[in-house]
């Protein structure tokens, strides 16, 4: 994190990596008539349904998929080919939610990938990216990486601004998390109020990174909000010490502002071993596994 912005948001600069842990979008399309929609007032407006498999999350226009189907509304609009029609979305959750891992901004994308192949507006990656900024400052990301062959970006500006990295940290993950949430917001209030922070060298770890030196890159890696979040929730501190205890294991480090930890493993056997030790302690825990290996590339 390098400051606040004039716009009150704040300047960052993130190296960010997908990996194979994912939320299932279903999106459904009825186009209505051309006679439906001379025959009702509100013909050019999209009927929008939204179901998930987790009860507690909220289906209306909270929910970034609902809020990413507007605004693909408005830029067909703006392109001159306004839909109208009934939107059916089904997000089937994996990715545990206010987790620090950017579950929603996913969904987000995944439906602003959808209907634009459903609609065929023709936007390439690049233009999704910039429809999907005013979602989000992480959801382009989720864009680039499900609609091109990129698994890992940097992220300067507000996190939008992408410079693709060609290689990503070719590595099995751990990923666990205690039952509680973390505000975003309150973590980067503590973090504007710390005196000092430590920055990671995020230029050499790019160069490990592209050079492939797994080494080096963890060498290279943190994350700041670590100097709030694991002095305001000890058992974040806590799940960190864990997992680095834990057979196997490289490197660990808070996802986002928490309170998910990732433990970073070479064998995809320890890392999911350490998942179902976690499981049973009572954290929502996932294993996961680089997407360059699960592409075949």
């Amino acid at each position: 994190m390098l400051g606040i912005r004039e716009d009150g948001y704040h300047e960052v600069a993130t190296v960010m990596q997908q990996i194979s842990i994912n939320d299932d979008i279903e999106i459904l399309w009825k186009e209505r008539s051309p006679e439906d929609v001379n025959g009702h007032q509100e013909g050019s407006k999209l009927n929008i349904r939204i179901t998930t498999n987790k009860k507690f999350l909220p289906t209306d226009r909270s929910n970034l998929a609902y809020k990413a189907a507007l605004i693909m509304e408005q830029k067909a609009m703006e392109m001159g080919r306004p839909v109208s029609g009934d939107l059916q979305i089904d997000i089937f959750k994996r990715i545990p939610v206010a987790a620090g891992l950017a579950g929603g901004s996913g969904n987000g994308a995944a439906v602003i990938i959808g209907l634009n192949r459903l609609w065929e507006l023709g936007l390439n990656t690049k233009e999704l990216c910039a429809v999907a900024g005013e979602l989000g400052s992480d959801v382009p990301f989720m864009v680039l990486t499900q609609n091109s062959r990129y698994t890992c970006a940097l992220g300067t500006g507000k996190g939008e601004a992408l410079t693709p990295i060609p290689k990503d940290l070719d590595m099995c993950f751990l990923l666990a998390k205690p039952k509680f949430g973390v505000s975003t917001k309150e973590v980067y209030k503590g973090i504007d109020e710390a005196e000092e922070l430590d920055h990671p060298d995020r230029e050499a770890l790019i160069r490990a990174l592209e050079s492939g030196d797994t080494e080096e890159a963890l060498s290279n890696m943190g994350n700041v909000l670590e100097a709030y979040t694991l002095k305001a929730y000890p058992e974040v501190n806590k799940l960190k010490q864990m997992i680095a205890e834990t057979e196997g294991v490289r490197f660990t480090m808070m996802s986002g502002s928490g309170p998910t930890v990732i433990g970073f493993y070479d064998d995809l056997g320890d890392a999911k071993k350490a998942a179902a030790e976690f499981r049973e302690l009572g954290y929502e825990s996932f294993y996961a596994g680089n997407m360059r290996r699960n592409r075949g590339k």
